[in-house]
């Protein structure tokens, strides 16, 4: 039985809480090369404002095997993040669905193309607001189901691009 099938419940269970989110505080962006043994499944929760670079996390090679990866953003960023594959022959299909945070009428809904294979947050017109939520499922071998929850501000653009 697993752990989230237990009668308990995951969410119950306090002993797992580190095991489920990962929370990162450092201010200084870096590339994070992401594995399904230690990283699957888990919550990465940006709870800093990025100060000084650019943090890319790498997701690995999409085999089919249903891991979820989850990034939510909670803090009104500086400088972006962006969710990449770590593999040129994997990409991207979904959707990002951008809620303007000024309160104008620019929400837009964009999909993915043939070629995304990264999702980027520029702290302005792609997102980078508190909120900001990407859940990547490896659901086929080459291939990640995305879907993207972002707040940007000033004219919206879509947040996906190919290397």
């Amino acid at each position: 039985m697993s752990r989230q099938s237990s009668k308990a419940g995951l969410l119950n269970d306090v002993t797992t809480a580190a095991e489920r989110y990962v929370v990162r505080t450092a201010t200084t962006g870096t590339t994070v090369l992401l594995t399904p043994e230690d990283h699957a499944d888990r919550v990465f929760i940006l709870d800093t404002i990025l100060t000084v670079s650019t943090l890319n996390f790498k997701l690995p090679a999409a085999s089919g095997s249903g891991d979820v990866y989850t990034f939510v953003n909670n803090a009104v960023q500086t400088f972006g993040f962006i969710v990449s594959l770590n593999i040129a022959t994997d990409y991207l299909t979904g959707v990002a669905l951008m809620i303007e945070a000024v309160g104008g009428t620019d929400d837009v809904v964009f999909y993915t193309t043939a070629t995304s294979d990264k999702v980027t947050f520029n702290a302005t017109t792609t997102g980078g607001l508190r909120g900001d939520k990407v859940v990547a499922i490896d659901y086929k071998a080459g291939y990640y189901l995305v879907e993207v929850t972002a707040f940007p501000s000033g004219d919206v653009v879509t947040p996906f691009s190919a290397t």
